[in-house]
């Protein structure tokens, strides 16, 4: 008999406990709600800003080795046109068909360079006024970004400020029921929480599970509301609570 008491004093406390509990986190979920999905927007804003922040650098740097790359083939057109104006004078100067032929070889292939250099100094410079206004298109997008999660951030920290009194005294007091269960039976209802939608114990109601609305065998609802055991809806699998 003492045997017996003292299992149904421990399945009670657990109950209790289990009841307190599930309490709590419906608790922790209200404040959550209040929330709303700012958390989420906010980090997913942050990780744009990012992304953004990367994307403009990296066109910058573009730009940079494009325009470096510009001015070092300008300077090398420079030279060559030096050059051909040079062989241009020698032409009027050769007297052999030899040196005609070796003068005309490199004024052809000066000739080819600075085509080269024009081509290229044309493609380059268009891709500078490209990346310019790219980088001044995205640098404004991810100004208005920034504004939008600044707002959305100082909206998150007046919703913390708010709820972070009360969440705190519940997640104290979560920690203090945890401690106080059995294992297993946390476990059980961890699981259960996280696949019910942050519902791990449901109550009797009208004979049915609170959580999925199963019927309840009678002798199985004595059993509850007397809390000589641990019952799990055969249903759902949520704990069961008078």
């Amino acid at each position: 008999m003492t045997q017996t008491t003292g299992m149904e004093s421990k399945v009670r406390e657990a109950v209790q406990l289990l009841t307190e509990l599930q309490e709590i986190d419906d608790g922790l979920r209200e404040i959550a709600l209040e929330r709303g999905d700012l958390p989420e927007e906010v980090e997913k804003l942050e990780g744009q800003i990012q992304a953004m922040e990367a994307d403009v650098a990296q066109r910058k740097a573009d730009l940079e080795k494009t325009t470096a790359a510009l001015v070092e083939r300008t300077e090398q057109l420079g030279g060559a046109k030096e050059r051909l104006v040079k062989f241009q004078q020698q032409l009027y100067a050769v007297k052999t068909t030899r040196e005609y032929d070796a003068i005309t070889a490199e004024f052809n292939f000066v000739k080819e360079e600075i085509t080269r250099c024009e081509q290229d100094n044309a493609r380059d410079t268009q891709r500078t006024s490209e990346l310019t206004r790219q980088i001044e298109d995205r640098t404004t997008g991810l100004e208005k970004v920034r504004v939008e999660t600044k707002a959305k951030a100082d909206e998150l920290r007046e919703k913390l400020a708010e709820t972070e009194v009360e969440e705190r005294g519940f997640l104290h007091r979560r920690e203090n029921v945890v401690v106080r269960l059995m294992k297993p039976l946390y476990a059980h209802y961890e699981r259960i929480r996280k696949a019910k939608d942050g519902r791990g114990v449901a109550r009797i109601m009208d004979g049915a599970c609170g959580g999925c609305f199963a019927v309840i065998p009678p002798q199985t609802q004595v059993n509850i509301r007397k809390q000589v055991d641990i019952v799990l809806c055969e249903t759902c699998g949520r704990i069961i609570v008078p």
